[in-house]
């Protein structure tokens, strides 16, 4: 079974993603701590893939699948501890429009503390692409 990937030229990008569960067309519990949008960069062969968490503790780890069965961590993380928000870099070697990911959670409920270590996927809209325009030329 072949990936479908998203082509890109150089550049960076903005592009709409869902958050669902790894087997089901159906949204997973962490798309509510997760951004809809995403931001990628394109430089020839070198490509990134930053993510915003909207619950910087609830999210206490992330990795992408790079290759089957190998998901990576960050390679650059900032943390908004006002906002209580982080945003996570991740290289890619291409962008598939379903992306497997790995997500560590705790959430607090009903007095106890739950965690839990999932498989998801981060199914990118390539119709909502747009192209960010860079001051640095």
């Amino acid at each position: 079974m072949s990936k479908t990937n998203i082509e890109l030229e150089n550049g960076t990008y903005t592009i709409h993603l869902q958050t669902l569960k790894k087997d089901a067309k159906e949204e997973s519990a962490m798309a509510n701590y997760l951004s809809q949008v995403a931001v990628i960069t394109k430089d020839n062969t070198f490509l990134t893939i930053a993510l915003l968490f909207q619950s910087e503790k609830t999210i206490t780890g992330f990795q992408v699948e790079r290759r089957p069965n190998e998901f990576l961590e960050a390679i650059d993380r900032h943390v908004n501890d006002e906002m209580e928000r982080r945003s996570e870099l991740f290289e890619l070697d291409e962008l598939p429009m379903n992306l497997r990911a790995r997500v560590q959670y705790e959430v607090e409920h009903e007095g106890g503390t739950f965690k839990g270590d999932e498989v998801l996927r981060l199914s990118f809209d390539p119709s909502s692409i747009e192209k960010v325009e860079s001051n640095q030329e």
